[in-house]
């Protein structure tokens, strides 16, 4: 139903005032009953709707880039979509953890306090089984991985990472440090128990393989930047000044640039046999006149026309004319 009443709705709403049909009085109280709503204190909004918004947007530009490595490491087309982005609380995350699960503990020099990246096992042994020359199938999701098998995947990880922190380069650089992995979620304890986690999950798809991957964002680390968790901060452009000094500089810069110039005095075509047959003393006849202006050519363009001639003993040419953009049929 739409906010804005047509102008036949309002004549009827203002008849049904003069005529007493609706009481005044009742539409005051039920528009401030409908202002009063529930609040949790055990579970409080941290993060408002535009900050929120803004962490999605963050997130979802890092499932694009996320899609873009993985389908080319797996040879494979793979979709990886945020699917919620819910504010709960650590025990409550850790809880719908699947347990074993693949955890990655990180960091950064930037942030106060550590994050969270899990993959299910159903990804984990994917990846995997395709990185090691298999199909990409999963036979068993509930096996803890090896030694040997966590050291594969987590390269892949510090990928993924590095993914992410390019994801929030224009809001809040920094530089991931992964601190440890973790098979049990049980034995990760980052924030206390009852502290409020911002949690996006992702689910991802390439071949027969789907699973869930999450990343977990303790209250305590995103607000000490929440400031900058606005869409202006998000679709900030900074532009650099243009100053006198910098067009001199890549003037300079222009003018030391090494680019190859040709005299082109003609040319034809010949059969491999007539080449084969050349001597010295034959005139090979080509398609331009003798008076006819010769090409330059720089980098391949025609850019001027010249007389061919000598000077101080030396074979060289006279510009005589400049080709203007457009002017050249081969540009």
């Amino acid at each position: 139903m739409s906010d804005v009443l047509s102008q036949e709705e309002i004549d009827r709403l203002l008849s049904a005032l003069s005529q007493g049909e609706v009481n005044i009085e009742e539409v005051k109280k039920e528009g401030e009953e409908k202002r009063i709503r529930t609040y949790d204190f055990l579970r409080p909004q941290k993060f408002s709707k535009e900050q929120i918004r803004t962490i999605q947007m963050i997130h979802e530009n890092f499932g694009r880039s996320v899609s873009t490595y993985l389908s080319g490491k797996l040879r494979s087309f793979t979709s990886v979509n945020v699917v919620g982005i819910d504010q709960l609380t650590y025990d409550e995350y850790m809880k719908s953890i699947g347990n074993p699960s693949f955890v990655t503990i990180f960091t950064a020099r930037e942030f106060v306090g550590s994050a969270i990246l899990n993959i299910s096992l159903e990804i984990f042994y994917g990846i995997l089984d395709i990185l090691l020359g298999g199909p990409g199938e999963v036979a068993d999701t509930k096996r803890i991985p090896t030694e040997i098998e966590i050291g594969i995947i987590r390269k892949e990880i510090v990928n993924l990472l590095t993914s992410l922190s390019q994801a929030w380069i224009s809001v809040h650089p920094f530089i991931p440090v992964v601190e440890s992995v973790e098979t049990n979620p049980q034995f990760v304890q980052i924030v206390p128990s009852s502290e409020m986690v911002l949690a996006i999950t992702f689910f991802v798809n390439f071949g027969k393989v789907e699973g869930y991957m999450s990343i977990c964002w303790p209250a305590s680390l995103i607000e000490p930047i929440s400031e900058k968790l606005t869409t202006q901060s998000w679709f900030k452009v900074k532009q650099k000044e243009i100053t006198k000094e910098h067009l001199d500089n890549l003037k300079l810069n222009l003018q030391k640039t090494r680019v190859e110039v040709i005299a082109e005095i003609g040319e034809t075509v010949l059969t491999l046999g007539e080449i084969l047959t050349l001597e010295v003393g034959d005139v090979i006849r080509l398609k331009e006149h003798y008076d006819e202006p010769i090409e330059i050519k720089v980098n391949g363009k025609t850019k001027f026309l010249a007389k061919p001639g000598q000077y101080k003993g030396n074979y060289a040419v006279r510009i005589t004319e400049i080709i203007e953009e457009g002017e050249n049929n081969d540009e």
